[in-house]
């Protein structure tokens, strides 16, 4: 006989279980609730998450001030507050995503300069879409509608929580996306490319110290990833940004830009660094546009300031 206390039970793997249940029932009753009642849910889960996570929103007060050095406390208050408020309704969006159906597409989203993404296929190097977590970036699976071409995207694993990352990325590729897990991905990356594909790459993550660059972002070094320009400065892959901008609940604009100019002649790190700085100069564009559609609550610089 086998002794069951030996056997090794993983609790992290009830947990998980536990959790898509939750989600999953969510996301059935959000469905059947008015479009307004759908947002009010959003902002009252984002409240609630001010209130609670404490953590979360003193590294989301600490990074505005940062960047907002002149703004009163309340004003910082309130970016933050409203920041928590819209990751709320990203969160609802999110669930419903997989089922709008392809007809509204048009009726609920928007695409500006589609002609850069045109023109960038045409060199039949692929194209990397610089996107961010910037207003609700899972609206990407819908925006490889509007490309006309498909997306993959890059995505790191949650950590000991295998079981809702594998929810979570089926629910993004129900929208269109095909999604790789954002571990030792060059040789995909590079294959992708060849095919002429779209690879979404988030450009604001922070970056291990061992693997990153230090590059300016408002004022300060910090580290970021070095894939973006690698790749671009190696294969004259076009960079992309395309950020989205919010007009309403579960209506958005994909804003495309024109590519971010790769500089390939030089001493290689510092191209590299140069290359680099110019997605972190992009981003502090759109962050000073409208501060609440960033995610304050990541940890960006390190930790600093309380």
């Amino acid at each position: 006989m086998v002794n069951a206390t030996a056997l090794p039970v993983d609790i992290s793997v009830f947990v998980d279980l536990l959790l898509i249940l939750i989600i999953k029932v969510f996301q059935q009753f959000m469905r059947i609730l008015p479009e307004n009642c759908q947002r009010n849910t959003g902002i009252f889960l984002g409240r609630l998450a001010f209130r609670l996570l404490k953590k979360r929103r003193r590294v989301a007060l600490s990074n505005i001030r940062r960047v907002f050095k002149d703004y009163p406390e309340k004003e910082a208050h309130n970016v933050a507050l409203r920041c928590f408020e819209k990751l709320g309704i990203n969160f609802v969006e999110a669930l419903l995503l997989p089922y709008i159906p392809t007809k509204e597409y048009e009726k609920r989203f928007a695409i500006e300069h589609r002609e850069y993404v045109d023109e960038a296929l045409s060199l039949n190097k692929g194209m990397i879409a610089l996107v961010f977590h910037y207003a609700n970036w899972e609206i990407m699976g819908i925006a490889s509608w509007f490309f006309k071409n498909p997306v993959v995207v890059l995505a790191r694993p949650l950590k000991r929580h295998r079981l809702i990352d594998d929810f979570m990325n089926r629910m993004r590729a129900s929208t269109g996306l095909t999604v790789i897990q954002n571990v030792n991905t060059s040789k995909d990356v590079m294959r992708f490319l060849k095919e002429n594909k779209i690879i979404a790459i988030l450009g604001d993550q922070r970056e291990k110290r061992s693997k990153g660059i230090y590059v300016d972002f408002f004022g300060e070094s910090v580290p970021t990833t070095r894939g973006i320009t690698t790749i671009g400065m190696k294969t004259g892959t076009p960079v992309l940004p395309v950020y989205f901008i919010r007009k309403g609940f579960l209506r958005y604009l994909i804003r495309c830009n024109k590519p971010l100019e790769m500089e390939r002649k030089g001493n290689i790190e510092e191209l590299i660094r140069k290359n680099t700085r110019k997605i972190n100069a992009f981003l502090e564009t759109i962050i000073l546009e409208n501060p609440e559609e960033w995610f304050w609550v990541h940890r960006r610089w390190g930790r600093g300031k309380r």
